[in-house]
């Protein structure tokens, strides 16, 4: 007879320690998606680096613009007025154009029938009053039936192809100011800017108000003003001509061009 004698199991024993080996990557573990939040943390941080140096060179070229330009206000387009007139007195039997209507050279305008002379016996005469040269009705100055006098305006032209814009400018822009400098018209009507440039600077014309003080200082500031006059480039022409002159724009005029030309006013001040 056999006897079995059992013992007691006695626990694992504890594995030494020692460094821990790497566990390889099994089927389910992907190398590449643990490293995706490092790259979207780099790419973004690119971006907002990228974006944040765009725009300070966006900020700082604006800057820069703002303080090589300066504006103008209340730039007016102007023309120079042709009146046409009888050349004696009577009276205004048609009207043959329209307010902006575009005449050519020599076609009639308008007929006057000028009084005769009762003591020579001369008879009434209808005359024709024609278009000197191209241009603009600007305004009919006497409807049809009424009396003009021998040269009054019965017709009043302009040159549509001669428009310029006329602004205000104190004595310190104009120091800043030199002629053929390059600018830009905008406002009411027109889709995009006009390029034009410094052409000249009107000259007081009158007596010194500053000779009647005291003055107010809207007065003051008025007299110490001068007229900066703008003329559109070549291009740009056909655009302005479409414009009916009055009209009030902003002019902003670039002094970093025609720098080392003529000075639009010398001594200024």
């Amino acid at each position: 007879m056999t006897t079995v004698v059992e013992h007691p199991r006695l626990p694992d024993s504890p594995k030494p320690a020692g460094p821990t080996r790497p566990v390889p990557p099994g089927p389910n573990r992907d190398p590449a998606r643990s490293r995706m939040p490092a790259v979207r943390t780099f790419l973004v941080t690119v971006l907002l680096l990228g974006g944040a140096a765009v725009g300070g060179t966006y900020v700082a070229t604006h800057r820069l613009a703002e303080s090589a330009t300066i504006t103008l206000d209340d730039a007016v387009l102007s023309a120079d007025a042709l009146p046409v007139g009888a050349t004696g007195a009577g009276v205004v039997t048609e009207i043959l154009v329209t307010g902006q209507t575009r005449v050519a050279a020599g076609q009639e305008l308008a007929r006057v029938r000028l009084a005769g002379d009762r003591a020579s016996g001369e008879q009434p005469t209808v005359e024709a009053l024609r278009a000197p040269s191209p241009g603009t009705v600007s305004e009919i100055d006497v409807a049809a039936g009424g009396v003009v006098g021998a040269g009054e305006p019965v017709v009043t032209l302009y040159d549509h192809t001669r428009l310029s814009f006329h602004a205000k400018a104190t004595v310190e822009q104009l120091r800043e100011l030199r002629l053929g400098m390059s600018a830009r018209i905008d406002g009411p009507g027109l889709a995009r800017p006009v390029p034009a440039v410094v052409d000249h600077v009107e000259a007081r014309v009158g007596p010194d108000p500053l000779s009647d003080a005291p003055l107010s200082e809207d007065q003051r500031v008025a007299h110490e003003q001068l007229t900066v006059v703008l003329v559109p480039r070549t291009d740009a022409i056909d655009r302005v001509s479409t414009l009916v002159p009055g009209l009030r724009f902003t002019a902003g005029i670039d002094t970093e061009t025609a720098v080392g030309r003529t000075p639009a006013v010398n001594g200024a001040g």
